[in-house]
């Protein structure tokens, strides 16, 4: 079956550089099942690649195009406004029946929007994020595409309950979580030796301006027992320093409870996940955490692991108190302490219990479970 060609265009780096690569991956195997052929543009930040855009290897049978993105104004410049190169690589294609941008910038947006309309070619977002820019340009980009754009075009795929909420009274809408592929070999990997007696916490990430407190978890754990490691990966200890100055009398005293294994392979890191007792994230009840979804929930319940963190975006509806994890309803020092303390006084065979809830349920985010909810949004948005 051959519906025809998807152009899935975003600033990600295929096949796995962060996690709207692994969603957009997934989202393009439940198209595939629906016999569409996806093509995927992404960017290619290395510099030693002097090519404009250039065609990638396959990608689990994916045909994937790169276009540069450098922090050079002239990039900057043809990545927020040009659509140059994305129309050199759509003439690849013969039979486009949809254009997908990912949080692509507003000018090179309304170009696209724009070929579209003279092409006769639906076109939808994959809407994952609010951000809060740093900068006057940044907003205006935002809002250009978020109440504009966005609202005009043929349908949103909405990460949240929040940004469905607010694209439905406008355009067609489907609420879609970060999805996995529970077949990939990844989610089979073994799992590391934590022989010790104490409760191992994984934190996997980077904290943003934005996003993750992880100063809030060091200080949490500070004033608790030490029958715990804290496993934190994604930065170095410096560069968390750098985030959080006044923290190093804090690491000092906690020694070595509090583990720093900087950048490693996403293989790597779900290993560390996977053989935890918890995930753990804190953020704040804010817009920027609500419009999205924080995919470390995604992944640490795939692998097994329950998750304890703070109520934003969908996580109530997933969450089953004391099942596969705990929500934390208020993002303050107190209740991050109360209920870190209270997981500290479980027992193993407590945790265990927790944890086979989490691996009985593990398929949960697999991308085939969302066939036919995406065959139902496409039914109204492309036939």
């Amino acid at each position: 079956m051959n519906n025809g060609d998807i152009i899935y265009i975003g600033s990600y780096e295929m096949p796995d550089k962060s996690a709207s690569a692994h969603r957009v991956l997934n989202n393009a195997k439940v198209f595939r099942e629906l016999g569409y052929r996806v093509i995927f543009i992404d960017v290619d930040r290395n510099k030693e690649n002097k090519k404009p855009f250039h065609k990638k290897n396959n990608i689990q049978d994916f045909d994937c195009w790169s276009i540069a993105r450098y922090k050079t104004p002239l990039n900057k410049i043809n990545y927020y406004f040009n659509i140059k190169y994305f129309k050199q690589i759509i003439k690849e294609c013969n039979n486009i029946k949809l254009i997908i941008c990912y949080n692509y910038p507003s000018g090179a947006f309304l170009r696209i929007k724009n070929y579209c309309k003279r092409h006769n070619i639906r076109l939808i977002a994959d809407c994952t994020e609010w951000y809060e820019a740093k900068n006057k340009l940044g907003n205006i980009d935002n809002n250009i595409r978020m109440n504009y754009i966005q609202k005009n075009i043929d349908g949103v795929i909405c990460i949240s309950s929040y940004l469905e909420n607010f694209y439905k009274k406008s355009t067609k809408t489907i609420c879609i979580p970060p999805l996995v592929d529970k077949t990939e070999e990844k989610w089979n990997c073994e799992m590391l030796d934590f022989d010790d007696n104490k409760i191992h916490f994984v934190y996997s990430g980077v904290p943003g301006r934005h996003k993750d407190k992880l100063n809030l978890i060091i200080e949490a754990l500070y004033s608790l027992s030490e029958n715990y490691i804290l496993h934190i990966i994604g930065i170095t200890k410096e560069e968390y320093l750098n985030y959080y100055p006044k923290h190093s009398n804090y690491l000092e005293k906690l020694g070595e409870v509090v583990e720093f294994l900087g950048r490693t392979s996403h293989l790597d890191s779900l290993k560390y996940v996977k053989s935890a007792d918890f995930s753990v994230f804190i953020r704040e009840n804010k817009r920027v955490n609500n419009a999205g979804f924080p995919t470390k929930y995604i992944e640490s319940i795939s692998a097994g692991t329950p998750v304890i963190t703070t109520n934003t975006s969908d996580l109530k509806k997933y969450i089953v108190e004391g099942e596969n994890g705990f929500l934390i309803n208020e993002c303050s020092k107190k209740e991050i302490k109360n209920t870190l303390g209270k997981v500290l006084n479980m027992n193993r065979w407590e945790i265990e219990e927790m944890k086979n809830y989490c691996r009985n349920n593990s398929n949960d985010f697999d991308y085939r479970n969302y066939v036919k909810r995406y065959q139902n949004f496409f039914n109204k948005v492309v036939k």
